[in-house]
């Protein structure tokens, strides 16, 4: 037994050691910036703390094994498919598989919701509250983490910092003064209750097209007209 255990030799993957210290580096002082934070910070605050979690889920991406656009481990390399429902791999085979109801047992399951990678994308609404949840999670799972590790749990911490990252993302966002789902930053209106400006405008342009209301045109700028060369005239006697 013991020959059979010296037989057995482990390369670490090259380039994971500094990975993982980097990340954890990183990770102390993204812990300490989240935590000088509170629930009402102002979005240009959370900015600093999206910027570092893109760092660090880049690095994250880095120690996990690649992921392909297709999201499926039977057809990495097969052909995506458009019009994948919510839910489902950009796989075009698997999805194929399963409208028509003939999908094998060993066909994947449904993916959560995620982007054009794979990476899990957390359903909102999104506060502070989660973001500091899934920081938590990501220090338990870094430092429980060994050079020897298994490369799926180096693909769980790149979810996990992913999470994160889009949480940040969406909390960074200037803050929805107007109620307003279209244009969340836009300036408010004083004069229609602080409703959104731009649509708002939006509507009383229509307005003014039904009635009938002229509309000034912007008019356009003329160009430089090209300069007609001056005819030659004959030298006269001296």
């Amino acid at each position: 037994m013991n020959d059979t255990r010296r037989n057995q030799r482990y390369a670490v993957p090259t380039g994971r050691p500094f990975l993982l210290g980097e990340f954890r580096t990183k990770l102390a002082a993204l812990d300490g910036t989240v935590r000088a934070l509170y629930a009402d910070s102002h979005p240009a605050e959370l900015e600093v703390v999206t910027d570092e979690l893109y760092l660090l889920f880049t690095v994250a991406r880095n120690l996990a094994p690649a992921r392909t656009y297709t999201g499926c481990d039977r057809h990495p390399n097969g052909a995506i498919d458009p019009e994948a429902p919510q839910g489902w791999s950009r796989c075009l085979l698997c999805n194929d598989a399963r409208r028509r109801g003939t999908a094998v047992a060993d066909l994947p399951a449904v993916a959560p919701r995620a982007n054009a990678l794979g990476y899990p994308i957390p359903a909102p609404p999104y506060t502070f509250e989660l973001l500091q949840r899934f920081v938590r999670t990501t220090g338990d799972l870094a430092y429980g983490l060994s050079l020897r590790s298994a490369d799926a749990e180096f693909s769980q911490l790149a979810d996990a910092v992913h999470q994160a990252f889009i949480v940040a993302r969406e909390l960074s966002r200037p803050r929805n003064t107007s109620g307003c789902e279209v244009h969340p930053g836009a300036p408010t209106d004083p004069t229609a209750d602080g409703a959104c400006l731009f649509c708002v405008s939006d509507r009383q342009r229509r307005l003014d097209l039904q009635n009938g209301v002229p509309v000034i045109l912007e008019r356009p700028a003329r160009g430089i007209r090209p300069r007609r060369p001056l005819p030659r005239t004959a030298p006269g006697p001296r």
